[in-house]
């Protein structure tokens, strides 16, 4: 049986709503192993005074596989 377990963070771009999302999966993937699915929570951003977005920001909730046993690979 596949035992998951899910964490949320969050994270930005000045680019774009999915390159936010692909910074925060990266970032995640540095510490964390086995990951296996992501949904968005919530999305959001920053506008200049004439309307063009700036800065776009994702929360994540990040899925991943928990380990059988503690080996270090």
């Amino acid at each position: 049986m596949t035992i998951t377990k899910t964490v949320r963070l969050s994270g930005g771009s000045s680019d774009s709503t999915e390159d936010a999302i692909r910074t925060v999966l990266a970032r995640a993937a540095v510490t964390i192993r086995d990951i296996i699915r992501f949904d968005v929570v919530h999305v959001s951003g920053q506008v200049d005074s004439a309307g063009v977005p700036t800065d776009f920001e994702v929360v994540l909730d990040i899925t991943f596989k928990v380990r059988e046993s503690m080996s270090r690979e």
